[in-house]
């Protein structure tokens, strides 16, 4: 529990930068008319690599401050290792694609969804994490199950919806973490106040009994 709250404390902008990426490659893939699964399929990859890249930069953000790299570690690798065999591999068909699509989604889903319940306290978190950990399980499995009764690019157009509902989440946890935070901070800095002030006003009154004393 300790390792995941020290994951979901990353630096806000790591989360928006991820947001942002998943938005902009998750609407391209919904919203343009391409239709050959080789070009749908690289760009998926090239949007995972990105991911990947961040979560790498993310990784070294928490190294340098001491928390755990183990969940950064798996996200990194597996995002760079789907995006390679997407890219690359050259026995490319769609069940191929199907199963490693699906399996990442599944596998994101279910890592949101232990995020929700044990990384964050505060309820707006909680149900975004939650949301988005249910509809990435549930696009999975109907992606992996989707060979029968989806023509050969629409499985990527279920990918490419949950890439932006990931993308929002991220996106919207970075910014209210950076809310969070900015509040922390100023709530710091008037208890801090607070105790210069009581800490004033006690010396002040010290001076004041001695003074009585030496009247006396």
């Amino acid at each position: 529990m300790a390792r995941a709250r020290k994951f979901i404390e990353t630096h806000w902008l790591f989360f928006a930068f991820q947001g942002i990426v998943s938005i902009l490659f998750g609407a391209f893939i919904l919203f343009t008319n391409i239709t050959t699964i080789s070009s749908l399929t690289g760009i998926i990859g090239v949007s995972l690599l990105l991911l990947g890249v961040i979560e790498i930069f993310s990784m070294i953000y928490r190294k340098h401050y001491g928390n755990s790299l183990l969940l950064s570690l798996i996200l990194s690798a597996s995002e760079i290792a789907i995006a390679m065999m997407l890219l690359f591999t050259q026995d490319y068909n769609m069940a191929w694609a199907l199963t490693l699509l699906a399996i990442y989604t599944i596998g994101r889903g279910v890592l949101e969804l232990f995020l929700a319940f044990t990384a964050v306290t505060d309820k707006t978190d909680r149900f975004m994490w939650g949301t988005c950990g249910i509809c990435g399980a549930v696009i999975g499995i109907v992606i992996l199950n989707s060979g029968g009764f989806l023509d050969q690019t629409a499985f990527t157009k279920f990918f490419s919806a949950y890439m932006m509902i990931y993308g929002v989440t991220n996106l919207f946890y970075g910014i209210h973490n950076r809310n969070e935070l900015a509040e922390q901070k100023e709530a710091r800095k008037i208890a801090r106040a607070a105790a210069l002030a009581n800490k004033n006003q006690r010396k002040q009154k010290r001076q004041e009994k001695r003074k009585a004393r030496k009247r006396k």
